[in-house]
């Protein structure tokens, strides 16, 4: 304010001596006269005082124009600098908005998923029960398919003992050397109490009492019948057992693998909630790394303009009061000479 004073000053006044009283209350104008006394009083040449005017001039007009020049560079460092930090803002600010739905859209379907967790899971444990009462069944089952199995093995070695005997009391053999192993097949078929044995163990029982050919045929022919439904139903029986056993795999896998995919899911969800999390956090923190350099850029930017603004100013007041010296010096020398003799009584 005080300089912008001192210009409107220097620009109003009228008189040669008034000028340079208002140049003497610059500090600068101060300097330069203090030059220019001791200039007059050693009797230099006034053109040298001239040059000296003229160089100091040059020399502020030559560093204003090195000032403008790194203003206009450090205006378009400042610009780039911006432009590309506001890009990387708006960038961030996208991916802030693309993490955030992609977080709260995978966190809906991590709802859903553990609503239907909740679900599978009170059905797994229903199925768990049911899988323990099942596995208990098929247990079970497999359990009597094998003593079943065994007695049928038992059976049919009966069977194939009883037709032996037989075989050897058609081709003559006396019954009472066959009489114990009769009676140990005999016992073996009344223990099954299988209906299928009643009229064999009849026909074997008279057998045992009369031996003719007419009876050992009957008998071959009765035991050779009961020996293929054994084995059919050897085979009924083994063949349900598979097909029991195959069923109850396809049930249990299929329970396995569907609790399986849905934990799977779960996890899978959890994971990309935290991934998205983590990549929201850092491009939140690379936001705001990007805004603190964005306003410490502007506020070296301002620093930068504030500073260019003062110094230009500065060289203008310097230059005016230079121009003002040079002038009244070409128009009234003795004016100049008589201030510079009174100047330091004056002031």
């Amino acid at each position: 304010m005080a300089r912008s004073l001192t210009i409107l000053a220097i620009c109003y006044c009228k008189s040669p001596k008034e000028i340079l009283a208002q140049v003497n209350k610059d500090s600068f104008g101060n300097s330069i006269l203090s030059v220019l006394q001791l200039q007059l009083a050693t009797g230099g040449p006034v053109g040298e005082i001239q040059i000296l005017l003229n160089n100091i001039a040059s020399q502020l007009n030559g560093d204003q124009k090195k000032a403008d020049k790194v203003h206009e560079s450090d205006t378009v460092a400042f610009e780039k600098i911006i432009a590309d930090l506001e890009q990387e803002i708006a960038y961030h600010q996208t991916q802030i908005v693309a993490l955030s739905n992609l977080r709260d859209s995978t966190t809906e379907a991590l709802g859903e998923a553990e609503v239907e967790v909740r679900v599978v899971t009170s059905d797994i444990a229903n199925n768990e029960k049911s899988f323990a009462d099942e596995s208990a069944t098929r247990q079970s089952q497999h359990d009597t398919w094998v003593r079943k199995d065994a007695e049928h093995v038992d059976q049919i070695d009966a069977i194939d003992e009883a037709s032996k005997i037989v075989q050897h009391l058609q081709a003559g053999v006396a019954f009472a050397q066959l009489k114990s192993r009769f009676e140990k097949v005999q016992a073996k078929l009344m223990e099954s109490k299988h209906a299928l044995f009643k009229p064999l163990i009849n026909a074997l029982t008279q057998l045992a009492s009369k031996v003719d050919n007419k009876s050992i045929i009957k008998i071959l022919e009765l035991l050779a019948q009961i020996r293929q439904q054994l084995v059919a139903s050897r085979a009924s029986l083994l063949a349900t057992e598979e097909k029991q056993a195959a069923n109850w795999e396809v049930q249990k896998w299929s329970l396995i693998r569907r609790t399986q995919e849905i934990k799977n899911s779960i996890v899978q969800f959890k994971v990309t909630i935290q991934e998205a999390v983590e990549d929201l956090e850092d491009q939140t923190l690379f936001l705001e790394d990007a805004e603190d350099s964005l306003a410490i850029q502007e506020r070296w930017a301002a620093e930068q303009e504030s500073q260019y603004e003062a110094q230009t100013f500065e060289r203008e007041q310097q230059l005016e009061v230079v121009e003002r010296l040079q002038e009244v010096l070409t128009q009234k020398l003795s004016a100049a000479s008589e201030f510079l003799q009174i100047r330091e009584e004056v002031f």
